[in-house]
């Protein structure tokens, strides 16, 4: 009797213990289907997101999107890319204190593009416009497909020659047969303390070997008044299988006082600021620079046209020195509507030292990268998808992530 009532109390437990344990594996595997069906809604919500941001026409009243009205799809309108507000970098207050801030897309030493955040569409307008806000969080990102750098730079005690390698590469992985334009753009001089500028008469073409790879040679070969000494910047133009991309490289970035910035003060007319950068914090140094800004547009083949002089002149910051802290300038209305790239030289006041500053009017004439909207990093479900695109013909990554704001977290992910 007492075995019988021993095997059924064992019994019983055995029966509980295997109940609660299938009870919890039902309740797990039903976690897990949920959180899999939650899952594959964002993944398609991340897909479809992106597609609407692509293919949609920002010009639109109501409608926030990229797409060229006037071209195929998943080809972007180059001037809505550049009102996305950047999170490349921090806003910049332009004059101090005047609460007037410009959006940061600053791509190393001597390379921006800051444009008024009054004229650009911020990361809440586009929650909004694209039914996500209080649901979902985003980011947008756009990084040129293929990549141009200069390695091996070399030029003569004397500046008459400059040699460098451009590599070409996309994916990780070297472009060959892709054709290499440089042009050489550069200080010759002072004329009334103004730098005198020039572009070298004929630019360099070269196709990459098979590890991505073209070497070149500016010398007084190709140019009688070549000297490189003072300062330089050399932009190289690739071409491959109908599409084009953008790298530049130059030498003495800033004088010791810094350089001149440019700032765009209206996108809508192309009206630009030339600013000391000591009211911009980049130096302590508050010395008279004088410049040369010089625009280059983009023509139909892809390459540099001959320089329009906007502006030369004299900005500074130090009380009871002659000049201002900033000067107007503007792009000649029949550029606005196409690409262009503006080079400032300056030289600093009774001394031997000169800067550069490089800007592009469109940000796939110097292939610079966009990134816009929240931050991804800490949110534990993120979903991203990608697509390929053109900006001007220069071929882009577009990738979007997409998390929730209303939990259903599972994974740690790190941007």
């Amino acid at each position: 009797m007492v075995s019988a009532t021993i095997d059924h109390l064992v019994a019983t437990t055995v029966l509980i213990v295997a109940f609660t344990l299938s009870m919890g594996l039902f309740s797990q595997i039903m976690q897990n289907a949920l959180l899999y069906q939650f899952h594959m809604h964002l993944a398609t919500k991340c897909s479809d997101t992106l597609d609407n941001i692509l293919l949609s026409f920002g010009d639109m009243p109501g409608v926030f999107g990229l797409g060229d009205y006037n071209l195929e799809p998943y080809t972007l309108d180059p001037m809505l890319v550049m009102k996305l507000l950047s999170e490349s970098g921090p806003l910049i207050e332009f004059p101090p204190g005047s609460g007037i801030k410009y959006s940061n897309i600053t791509v190393g030493l001597g390379g921006y593009l800051l444009v008024p955040v009054s004229e650009c569409i911020d990361y809440e307008t586009a929650q909004e416009l694209l039914g996500l806000k209080g649901l979902y969080g985003f980011r947008l990102s756009l990084h040129p497909l293929v990549n141009v750098t200069f390695s091996e730079k070399q030029e003569a005690p004397d500046g008459t020659s400059l040699s460098f390698k451009v590599s070409v590469t996309g994916f990780s992985s070297p472009i060959e047969d892709a054709n290499v334009t440089c042009n050489l753009l550069y200080v010759i001089g002072v004329n009334n303390e103004i730098p005198n500028v020039r572009k070298c008469n004929q630019p360099l073409s070269k196709k990459t070997d098979a590890n991505g790879e073209a070497y070149f040679t500016f010398s007084r070969n190709n140019d009688q008044y070549l000297n490189v000494s003072l300062g330089y910047v050399v932009i190289a133009s690739v071409k491959f299988a109908n599409f084009h991309c953008v790298g530049y490289t130059y030498k003495n970035a800033r004088t010791s006082a810094g350089h001149v910035i440019p700032f765009i003060e209206s996108m809508r007319n192309g009206s630009l600021l030339l600013v000391h950068p000591y009211p911009v914090r980049i130096t302590d140094n508050m010395a008279s620079l004088h410049y040369n800004a010089t625009y280059y547009a983009i023509n139909d083949e892809l390459n540099l046209d001959d320089g329009r002089v906007l502006s030369v002149g004299l900005v500074n910051y130090a009380s009871g020195r002659r000049g201002k802290f900033f000067n107007r300038t503007q792009i000649p209305s029949e550029c606005l509507g196409g690409p262009g790239i503006l080079v400032v030289f300056c030289y600093k006041d009774d001394t031997n030292e000169y800067g550069v500053a490089i800007m592009p009017w469109m940000v796939q004439s110097l292939s610079f990268s966009v990134e816009f909207g929240g931050n991804p990093s800490g949110w534990e479900w993120v979903a991203t998808d990608v697509r390929h695109v053109l900006i001007g013909g220069v071929p882009y990554t577009a990738k979007l992530a997409l998390w929730s704001l209303m939990g259903y977290q599972v994974t740690r992910y790190g941007w």
